[in-house]
């Protein structure tokens, strides 16, 4: 992959891309956890073996007192302020914005504006962010990946929800979590199918990371609906 570093709304953002980027070759927006940074998760956009996506690994926008430089936060996990959730999913559209614009596109090919599927996935802090972005988002998603993820309030993520009720979405979870138990994920689950979606949950004997097993799964789903 070809490394390169953006800025939107003066956060970094890791890109990377693949030798040639084909028309309508969908975006990879993946939201890494707390304290964390974009680059943190570069090893498993590498692992998931996606060919031809363009991979977006976006920084948090807050850092947390006491964490090390470069170590940003979603939301402040203490406080579980909504408002922080709301400020950190208003920037991720403006990421998703900056890169469904489809790049091949030249004056006289296609319609006058076109733009690229984007899915969304994230882990811990990143899991509750695809979730809240991806179900928001007024533009295409074309799927949503939760890793050991969970709703901070199901209500207010779906109350205005602007993702149709077919989009695919996949929640990973590990059983053994006791960062992030695995009730959150249920919990999720749970409320999305109550609003009328059809998620898919995945429970791994494992604690809360990321491991082969589980990343097979994100792998398949991605294919399947790539």
């Amino acid at each position: 992959m070809i490394q390169s570093d953006a800025l939107v709304q003066g956060h970094h953002s890791l890109v990377l891309d693949p030798p040639v980027i084909q028309p309508g070759s969908p975006v990879l927006l993946t939201l890494h956890g707390l304290g964390t940074n974009g680059e943190d998760l570069a090893p498993l956009c590498e692992a998931l073996q996606i060919p031809g996506c363009r991979f977006i690994l976006p920084d948090a926008p807050l850092h947390l007192p006491g964490y090390p430089p470069m170590a940003y936060a979603w939301y402040n996990f203490e406080r579980h302020d909504r408002q922080e959730l709301i400020q950190s999913r208003e920037y991720l559209f403006k990421v998703m914005d900056r890169y469904a614009d489809d790049p091949n596109l030249r004056p006289g090919r296609g319609h006058a504006k076109e733009t690229k599927p984007i899915i969304i996935m994230g882990f811990s802090q990143g899991g509750v962010m695809s979730m809240e972005a991806g179900l928001n988002y007024k533009g295409k998603v074309a799927a949503i990946v939760s890793m050991s993820g969970y709703m901070m309030d199901p209500y207010e993520t779906l109350l205005k929800a602007q993702a149709p009720f077919d989009t695919p979405i996949l929640l990973i979870h590990g059983t053994g979590d006791e960062v992030v138990p695995v009730e959150g994920s249920r919990r999720a689950a749970k409320a999305l199918k109550e609003a009328g979606y059809e998620p898919i949950l995945k429970e791994f004997p494992m604690g809360h990371q990321i491991t082969e097993e589980s990343l097979q799964a994100v792998h398949e789903f991605l294919v399947k609906h790539i």
